[in-house]
């Protein structure tokens, strides 16, 4: 792949993708929980659990529906069509953690001594995210309500501990929310924090600070991932310039040979890039052009003339029209192009571009009309990238000096290109030079500057 991300996206998609998956592992464990909410709901009817029936279908419906309220989020928003991903939004952390809190903050109302470690599932949750204080402080603030509502909850609704109602209610009477509120005085209030709110408080404290440990060392294994993908990155850069810059130089040694001066792979280059990025803009194959296409396409364009190698300088610099035999001679560079490239490129780890070298090496003389060489393709028949390769290659070589002609300028040879199209040229490679034009002849006019690596 030559197409390299800058590091700051590279970075962000680093942090993205672990947030993803820190959501998708979270919505499970939800969806986890409406299965035990169900079961629980199942106990109740048995007879296992003695919670007020009315309250625990109630919970039961309420804590399903807030375990997976982020979950129906995702469903609506693919089911609408709406060109989002929930998933990857980095405040759609915090309505999973909000799911997790009201659902076991209603079903903590109706059970309250079986969800004592419930409680610090919200804190887990956060912790599968990147430490932040503030996720940290709204975790703790959100832990003592859920502990709060389930003590005094479960106290008024749902199954307290019948210690607290011991000899004074029967289990009939205690089902009645109106037989229970006499009993809440200040010292039973007080109690109940002291027995229950409190130690649970402590737990989930304590919790908290485990759950911030880990996300403190999850930021420090993504900062440390972060640093060296962008040190690998560095290297990829380093290392694609430099195998650029001996593809240039080599291509412009080739040039060099007909006295060019070696400028020509490097305009052409842009020129190709330029071309195929305005097709790509106006939606011209898209399944080809790429982003990553682009850049094979850009890259591989200074070689489209290393076949050049094997025609003779008698030829190369004959200032004359060529005979019918230099001319076949001549005509075998594209040929003989494709041949060096497998052969010199051979254990290049880069198959794509391989064969987008091969296909501009080789192909880059066809015409539209078939009535090119080597092979007298005809129309799509011709790999994309020479058809593009073909009008770069025209355009520069009409606008420069050569040793027999003097250049045209960069209006002219547009005028050129154009009375060319259908016959020597793509349609649309000539359509998409039409919208580039002032680019194309700014470009044409530029004094050339070496990329650094």
């Amino acid at each position: 792949m030559r197409e390299i991300m800058e590091d700051s996206s590279v970075n962000e998609e680093i942090y993205r993708n672990a947030e993803e998956k820190a959501n998708r592992f979270n919505l499970v464990c939800l969806g986890l929980l409406s299965v035990l909410v169900l079961l629980s709901e199942v106990l109740n009817e048995l007879g296992i659990f003695t919670a007020p029936i009315p309250v625990m279908r109630g919970s039961t419906v309420l804590g399903i529906l807030f375990f997976n309220l982020a979950a129906l989020a995702v469903l609506a928003c693919r089911l609408t069509k709406k060109n989002e991903d929930l998933l990857r939004r980095p405040s759609f952390k915090y309505l999973i953690i909000l799911s997790g809190y009201l659902g076991i903050g209603v079903f903590s109302v109706a059970i309250t001594l079986h969800t004592v470690l419930l409680a610090a599932i919200p804190a887990l949750l956060v912790a599968q995210y990147r430490y932040q204080k503030k996720l940290l402080i709204l975790s703790l603030a959100g832990s003592v309500l859920l502990i709060l509502a389930g003590v005094y909850g479960g106290f008024f609704l749902g199954m307290p501990d019948r210690n607290f109602l011991k000899g004074m209610l029967t289990d009939e009477e205690a089902m009645d929310l109106a037989n229970r509120v006499p009993l809440a005085t200040p010292r039973r209030m007080a109690e109940l924090f002291a027995h229950y709110a409190a130690p649970r408080l402590l737990g989930v404290f304590a919790v908290s600070v485990l759950a911030s440990g880990i996300a403190r060392r999850n930021d420090e294994m993504l900062h440390q991932q972060s640093a060296l993908t962008e040190r690998v990155h560095e290297e990829m850069k380093r290392r694609s310039g430099m195998q650029n810059h001996v593809i240039e130089d080599l291509a412009a040694l080739i040039e060099t040979r007909d006295q060019s001066t070696g400028e020509h792979v490097i305009r052409t280059k842009k020129y190709v890039a330029m071309i195929a990025e305005a097709m790509r803009k106006q939606g011209m194959y898209p399944e080809e052009l790429t982003a990553e296409n682009i850049a094979e396409m850009r890259d591989a364009a200074p070689l489209h003339d290393v076949g050049k190698i094997s025609v003779s300088d008698t030829i190369l610099l004959k200032p004359g029209k060529l005979t019918r035999e230099e001319f076949e001679e001549m005509k075998s560079h594209a040929r003989k192009g494709g041949k060096v490239i497998r052969d010199i490129f051979r254990n290049m780890d880069d198959p794509v571009f391989l064969k987008t070298a091969e296909e501009i090496a080789t192909s880059h003389h066809e015409k539209w009309d078939g009535k090119g060489y080597p092979d007298g393709l005809k129309g799509e028949d011709i790999p994309l990238s020479a058809r593009i390769m073909a009008a770069a290659d025209v355009y520069d070589a009409l606008v420069s000096p050569r040793i027999y002609k003097e250049p045209v300028t960069p209006e002219e040879a547009l005028a050129i290109l154009e009375g060319g199209s259908g016959a020597h040229f793509d349609p649309k490679v000539i359509k998409a030079i039409g919208k580039i034009r002032e680019q194309l002849i700014a470009e044409a006019r530029k004094p050339i500057v070496r990329e650094k690596f």
